[in-house]
């Protein structure tokens, strides 16, 4: 016999709440706690980061589209400015369920799968995960790969640890690429704004206006690749927002 059917006759209808509190290991700290007690904190403040994109003309270099194309992120040009719902971002975040990767509703579990990516988004799901080494020289990175150092004053620092400002590389874009740029010129160009979009729609994190640079690899192939980036999604993304819950 099930703990709820053994508890079924005892069940006092006027105090709503969970029957056997020991088994909540963690109850304490959740939202649902501080509710219960009538401290309702209200709405999660959620992060984004509509200000870096929402003023700028989308890309219309045809050899930087044809990049993007190449790499397979054609979705993310075509992913609409975000209107944030904090109510409804809250109710999932309370549904949230961390040992599962589940979001608890009234008529079941359900989940965000690679398969919602790859519709929602338009990003190729099939082949390996993106890898590589997180021990380098960052701001060599930035020279090799992106065509300018960054600077790292006290007061204004464009790189700190291995996240650089999604502005400072937008800086990098914001004049045309000029017609007789060479081969290196045209890729870089295309790397930064690459990364940017990256750090803008997928790839997003608590420091609110930066983005990593690690991501920067996917911008050095200039042919089809098996490397997908919608297959890290689920893995990466979600976890990190329901942190939230607790």
């Amino acid at each position: 016999m099930s703990m709820a059917a053994a508890n079924a006759g005892w069940i006092d209808h006027t105090q709503p709440g969970p029957i056997d509190a020991s088994v909540l290991k963690l109850q304490p700290t959740y939202r649902s706690e501080a509710i219960w007690n009538g401290q309702d904190p209200g709405s999660l403040t959620c992060r984004t980061r509509n200000s870096e994109f929402s003023n700028r003309e989308p890309m219309v270099d045809n050899q930087v589209v044809d990049i993007i194309k190449v790499l397979g992120l054609e979705g993310l040009l075509r992913v609409p400015g975000r209107e944030i719902d904090h109510g409804l971002i809250t109710t999932l975040v309370e549904r949230w369920w961390p040992k599962t990767h589940t979001f608890h509703m009234s008529h079941g579990e359900v989940t965000i799968t690679l398969q919602d990516v790859e519709v929602l988004l338009d990003l190729p799901v099939n082949g390996d995960a993106i890898t590589g080494s997180t021990q380098k020289v960052w701001a060599n990175v930035c020279q090799e790969f992106l065509g300018f150092q960054p600077i790292n004053q006290e007061q204004h620092k464009q790189l700190t640890g291995q996240r650089i400002l999604i502005n400072r590389l937008l800086q990098q874009v914001a004049a045309p690429l000029p017609s007789n740029a060479e081969e290196d010129q045209l890729h870089k160009y295309a790397r930064c704004y690459i990364l940017a979009l990256l750090g803008d729609t997928i790839f997003m994190d608590k420091s609110g206006d930066r983005v990593h640079l690690m991501w920067v690899q996917v911008g050095r192939h200039s042919q089809p690749t098996n490397v997908q980036l919608g297959k890290c999604l689920p893995c990466m993304v979600i976890p990190r927002v329901m942190q939230g819950k607790r």
